[in-house]
């Protein structure tokens, strides 16, 4: 069976970044159509973020991966579960400037949204990095498109861990 996650997380990728730019300009210039674009967005990447995050666990838990490709997982779970919160609580609070008057637009929400986008965009970075360097999910861990030592060097700098080539299994 192949990796379920892959197929699944572009889904929230694309559409914290379409809620973001939706809710950005609905509220520039004042339009309700972009506005209701902006939440129904969010409320899909929150729908595709519950999904996405026991796919990966599930893929991870079936992989056999070299000890640092298994510590670089490891840092790429740990930040889907904290983007995975942070997208859960963008949405409430979305929800509330959506259906309750007392909350209005501004700029803190947007700049949070950002913030909660900025993730994203790393924890998208940091997900390729783990398929194309290191070949997780797609061939042996270690051999990914580039050499080895290169691409390690380059992902241990954000996800730590050392290079050993001892196999870890979950």
């Amino acid at each position: 069976m192949p990796p379920i996650h892959p197929a699944i997380v572009h889904f929230p990728i694309a559409l914290v970044t379409l809620s973001v730019v939706a809710d950005g300009f609905g509220y520039l210039m004042d339009n309700a159509s972009l506005q209701a674009t902006g939440w129904w967005a969010l409320v899909g990447a929150l729908i595709g973020a519950a999904i996405a995050v026991p796919a990966g666990l599930f893929d991870m838990r079936r992989e056999r991966l070299e000890h640092t490709a298994h510590q670089h997982v490891h840092t790429h779970m740990r930040v889907g579960f904290t983007l995975a919160a942070a997208i859960a609580g963008l949405t409430i609070w979305r929800w509330l400037i959506q259906y309750n008057p007392r909350f209005n637009w501004g700029w803190g929400y947007l700049v949070v949204a950002v913030v909660v986008l900025g993730l994203t965009l790393f924890q998208g970075w940091l997900g390729s990095e783990l398929v194309y360097s290191n070949g997780v999910g797609v061939a042996p861990t270690g051999q990914g498109t580039e050499p080895a030592n290169e691409a390690r060097r380059r992902i241990a700098r954000v996800a730590g861990g050392s290079n050993s080539s001892d196999r870890h299994s979950h």
